[in-house]
């Protein structure tokens, strides 16, 4: 008899991390921090805290799967499983049930392979939890791992009591366009920028230690504008050239050009165009980099929405080709970090529907801004260091605190510059200040840092912070 095929999806959450620093840090070699689903009839099926829920294959915000397994053939139909998912998300695999060592996504892969095909998951991967909390380490950290859970953006419910998701009220919805004062934005461009050039100005005074964010303003528009006519205009109609052409000139403050939102849109469309290459991607991404420091070009990102593509096109970071895309990428984050408005936008933890697919921003910039600082290029490195400075300004999950720490203090573990051991250390601290587990995840993996006090008077002061923090 025919059937119809099951996989086991396994992704890596540490991103390779868990390789690299498991040994120093447990005392055994772990390859990852498995995250596992379900792939039948063409769909995938995952349990996190939110309970059961599907995508397409690969769907999730953890992108393609590090390694696929084949379970076999089932015979079960889709009727029988789909009530099979319903009755386990009310009773056993519930939002509620969830716990990250004890009851998590790879015991429903386990329980689920073993429904549809009779065969289990690789006991490696089951196994992880008693693994990592038999070491020392993995004790000093059970109060904190504990406490978490995982989610991957990109699903929908499965079965389950309606609770699962609470809907918004009209108008409230987290992906609705807001001003910096949490009011709807005007719909034209300059009284929006205009409003949101007020708030910007009175909120900056509130960031965290009243530090100022840094603006990049190394782009070269007459350069950019050469290369944008060159490889993207040609395949543009004669409308959107021209609005392209307007855009440049408004950059470079010629003939007192006024500002177009919908060239904006245009160029956020552009990083999504299939048919352009990524190198022809480079200028536009340059450009917005430059864009993103005017008011008005804020403004626009909110009530236009076009962070929808932006952040889409971030959400496949380390496939980014070629080095000096990536670079860009993180510079333009970095000056879209250095709007109050839009920063706290990027760091929306909501999940929320983003061009056909299920988006949380928060997960998609950290995830950059993790693979930057750990890459082995000076350059893009050091301009990670700046993204994750502007990024500490706000409020991060507690999640997203331990993930960019443990990139942190693996960063600062070399030695590094110290303009970049500055915004590195900087970050650490605020994240250690507003979270005692990443203090605590410090203290564990004891960094040495007191090499760093003898570059200068700054970094002094933070190596004593830091100190006082993890003690």
């Amino acid at each position: 008899m025919s059937g119809s095929p099951v996989k086991l999806y396994v992704y890596d959450l540490s991103q390779g991390m868990a390789r690299t620093m498991s040994l120093p840090l447990l005392g055994r070699q772990i390859d990852g921090i498995w995250h596992t689903a379900i792939v039948v009839f063409e769909e995938e099926f995952f349990f996190g805290g939110g309970g059961i829920e599907s995508c397409a294959p690969g769907g999730t915000i953890l992108g393609p799967p590090g390694s696929v397994h084949d379970l076999g053939v089932t015979q079960i139909t889709r009727e029988i499983f789909t009530d099979y998912l319903s009755e386990l998300g009310s009773s056993t695999f519930s939002g509620e049930t969830y716990h990250l060592l004890q009851h998590n996504c790879n015991n429903f892969s386990s329980e689920v392979a073993q429904f549809l095909t009779g065969n289990d998951v690789p006991g490696h991967i089951t196994n992880l939890p008693n693994e990592v909390l038999s070491t020392p380490f993995g004790q000093m950290i059970r109060p904190m791992i504990e406490s978490m859970s995982v989610s991957p953006g990109g699903g929908q419910p499965v079965g389950g009591p309606p609770s699962w998701r609470v809907r918004e009220p009209a108008g409230s919805s987290p992906w609705a366009p807001q001003s910096n004062s949490g009011q709807a934005p005007s719909a034209q461009g300059s009284n929006s920028a205009q409003t949101q050039s007020q708030s910007t100005q009175a909120k900056q005074k509130s960031r965290k230690g009243d530090r100022e964010a840094i603006v990049l303003k190394d782009v070269k528009i007459v350069d950019v504008a050469a290369s944008l006519r060159e490889k993207v205009v040609p395949s543009l109609t004669e409308a959107e050239r021209k609005s392209v052409e307007q855009f440049c000139d408004y950059l470079q403050n010629q003939n007192g050009v006024q500002f177009n939102e919908e060239a904006v849109r245009l160029l956020g469309r552009c990083l999504l165009n299939e048919t352009l290459s990524q190198e022809a991607k480079l200028p536009v991404v340059q450009t917005l980099q430059a864009a993103v420091i005017r008011p008005e070009v804020q403004g626009a990102l909110l009530s236009a929405d076009t962070h929808s593509p932006v952040v889409l096109f971030l959400h496949r970071f380390d496939t980014l080709q070629p080095l000096m895309l990536q670079v860009a990428a993180t510079k333009m984050l970095s000056n879209i970090c250095s709007d109050q408005g839009s920063h706290d936008w990027l760091l929306r933890s909501q999940q929320g529907p983003m061009g056909g697919e299920q988006v949380v921003n928060q997960q998609v910039v950290v995830k950059a801004t993790v693979t930057g600082l750990l890459s082995e290029e000076a350059d893009l490195r050091k301009n990670a260091t700046v993204l994750v400075y502007n990024l500490c300004l706000g409020q991060v999950t507690e999640d997203s605190a331990v993930e960019l720490a443990s990139a942190l203090l693996q960063c600062l573990g070399e030695t590094v510059p110290e303009p970049e051991a500055f915004r590195s250390l900087s970050s650490l601290v605020q994240l250690m200040t507003s979270f005692t587990q990443v203090s605590g995840l410090a203290q564990a993996i004891g960094v040495d840092l007191s090499h760093y006090s003898s570059q200068s008077d700054r970094l002094k002061s933070l190596c004593q912070q830091y100190q006082q923090l993890a003690s």
